[in-house]
């Protein structure tokens, strides 16, 4: 049943690529307390993390990033207790006056510079805004967003329901 979901899914929501301008933005990181290791390219910070990228940004409790050898980076980002990490991000426009925007929030976020996704993990909630409107949502345990291919893939996991959830805009 996941698979005609995530078929419907990716029918009905708009391509998701995120605002190409970020790539050429600096990766600015912001905490209460870090650890830098510029041998390992390993930087942990803790306490109300924030990772900046020209309109992404990534809060949550501890974060971890990693720049591998060809330069590339990715981080995993948790929530601290029974809150959740979060995501948004501008999407590039595809509309006249239509501004996007994408949200994520779960326990933990893991993104990936190079394959340019997204992954929210436990209790994953991701929803598509219109000028500060409200027009896709999913939960689910797992949600996995390729920005590339503008693909989504959902699981319902062994937690919770064991179900994901869309709700779609009508087209308008």
């Amino acid at each position: 049943m996941r698979i005609p979901l995530l078929i419907v899914l990716a029918a009905c929501v708009l391509p998701a690529l995120a605002e190409q301008a970020d790539r050429d933005q600096p990766t600015i990181i912001e905490a209460d307390r870090g650890v830098f290791d510029e041998l390992k390219q390993v930087n942990v910070v803790s306490g109300r993390a924030t990772l900046t990228r020209g309109t992404m940004r990534i809060t949550g409790e501890r974060m971890e990033l990693r720049t591998a050898p060809d330069g590339y980076r990715s981080a995993l980002v948790t929530a601290a207790g029974d809150s959740l990490a979060t995501f948004r991000q501008r999407r590039d426009p595809t509309r006249p006056g239509v501004e996007e925007y994408v949200e994520g929030a779960a326990e933990r976020i893991e993104w990936d510079e190079k394959t340019e996704s997204v992954r929210f993990v436990n209790k994953a909630q991701w929803r598509r805004l219109e000028n500060g409107v409200v027009r896709d949502e999913i939960s689910g345990q797992v949600i996995s967003n390729d920005a590339a291919t503008s693909t989504y893939r959902i699981e319902g996991g062994d937690q919770g329901s064991g179900r994901v959830r869309a709700v779609i805009a009508p087209r308008t």
